[in-house]
C-alpha cells in the first residue's frame, strides 16, 4: 500500500482489480497515495467490457459491484467513500440511480454530485467515480461545527 518513507517520498500505488474490465482507455482503475484511493469513473459494464442490459438500473448495479471489487483491491470498501460523483447520461433516470445507490450506501452517506453529461463513454447511461480511505475506517459523527454561531 501507499506510504511516507523516512526519506520523505511519498509512493503512488496503482490499484488493479482483477474482477472488473480492463480499462477502456489510458488511465488507472485507481491511485492509491498516502490513505487516499481516487477511482477512477466505473461503468457499468461486464468482465468483457460490455454494457450490461437494463439501462440504467442495470448500469448502475454494475458500476456499483464494480467500484466496489476495485475499492477492495485498494484496501478499501463502499463504508470508507468519502466523495461520489455520478454522471447522468439522461437526468430522467435521477430517481432509479438514487434507490439503487441507497442499496450501496444504506447509511453515513458520501458526500456526492450527480450531473448530467452529453454522453458518456461507450453510450453508458451511467458513470460512477469516488473518493475513499484506504486501511482501518473508523466512522465519527462530528454534529454542528463548534465555531458555528447560532
Amino acid at each position: 500500500m501507499s506510504k511516507t518513507n523516512t526519506d520523505g517520498k511519498v509512493t503512488k500505488t496503482i490499484v488493479t482489480s482483477p474482477h472488473i474490465y480492463k480499462p477502456v482507455g489510458p488511465y488507472s482503475q485507481a491511485i492509491l497515495a498516502d490513505k487516499t484511493l481516487y477511482v477512477s469513473g466505473v461503468l457499468g459494464l461486464d468482465q468483457q467490457a460490455q454494457l450490461v442490459c437494463g439501462g440504467a438500473e442495470g448500469q448502475t448495479r454494475q458500476a456499483l459491484d464494480n467500484l466496489k471489487h476495485v475499492l477492495e483491491a485498494g484496501g478499501s470498501s463502499l463504508a470508507g467513500v468519502l466523495k461520489t460523483t455520478i454522471l447522468l447520461s439522461n437526468m430522467d433516470d435521477f430517481q432509479t440511480v438514487n434507490q439503487i445507490y441507497a442499496q450501496y450506501f444504506p447509511k453515513d452517506f458520501p458526500a456526492r454530485a450527480t450531473y448530467q453529461v452529453a454522453r458518456l463513454p461507450l453510450g453508458a447511461a451511467v458513470e460512477i467515480e469516488a473518493i475513499a480511505l484506504s486501511g482501518d475506517l473508523v466512522i465519527a459523527e462530528a454534529g454542528p461545527c463548534p465555531c458555528a454561531r447560532i
